[in-house]
């Protein structure tokens, strides 16, 4: 009973988020390469859910601009790596064993690729030069790429968004263990609930089940 009361709960707060989350822009598929990424999830085949995630994440990871971005939002390689130098100089990166960015493997795009492996990874899955040019990865194509198909199949933590959104369901709260543990997974999910509203009117996946979203 408690834990159905709980799952009732969790539902109406993130509708209440979702209509919140309108109101600040999200789900408006205009913003910045959103439409380029729809055309990206239509070509891999993904579900309106699942498309409906990638924008949620995209619209988080961004800011809000739904382009390419660096990691701290820096506006060239150089500043990128001078604000992470600071921050690791004031310990504000506890998580980080290495200095990872001095080497131009610093977080771009639409879901910030970061670390030298991902880019290598990433370069052999899509037959791009990314080790020598990483800066690619900033591409509105090559990154809609990374995030679509690598969110897919997946490339960031062995996790697929078929894990947690199928026909069965949508479970957007578990879904962030496919791009980052579950750092800011219930704002996430409420993006996406309104993203899937936008894309139900767009008549995207219109033959496919109606999400339902699992409390976990």
């Amino acid at each position: 009973m408690l834990k159905t009361l709980a799952a009732a709960c969790l539902t109406i707060s993130l509708s209440f988020a979702a209509a919140f989350a309108a109101k600040s822009g999200i789900g408006d598929l205009d913003r910045g390469y959103t439409r380029l990424l729809i055309s990206e999830c239509k070509l891999r085949g993904l579900l309106r859910s699942q498309c409906a995630y990638v924008l949620a994440t995209t619209f988080h990871e961004t800011g809000g601009l739904m382009t390419p971005v660096r990691e701290t939002f820096a506006a060239t390689d150089r500043q990128a790596i001078a604000r992470l130098d600071a921050a690791w100089a004031k310990g504000k990166l506890p998580w980080v064993s290495s200095p990872y960015w001095r080497q131009g493997w610093f977080g771009r795009g639409y879901v910030q690729l970061t670390h030298y492996y991902n880019y290598r990874l990433a370069s052999i899955k899509l037959g791009v030069d990314l080790v020598s040019d990483p800066a690619e990865a900033l591409a509105p194509d090559t990154a809609a790429k990374i995030l679509v198909i690598g969110s897919k199949d997946g490339w960031f933590t062995g996790k697929k968004l078929s894990d947690y959104i199928n026909l069965r369901g949508a479970d957007f709260l578990g879904a962030r263990r496919v791009i980052n543990g579950t750092d800011c997974a219930s704002k996430i999910a409420a993006h996406a609930v309104a993203y899937d509203a936008s894309l139900e009117q767009t008549g995207y996946g219109v033959a496919e089940a109606t999400p339902k979203i699992a409390a976990r």
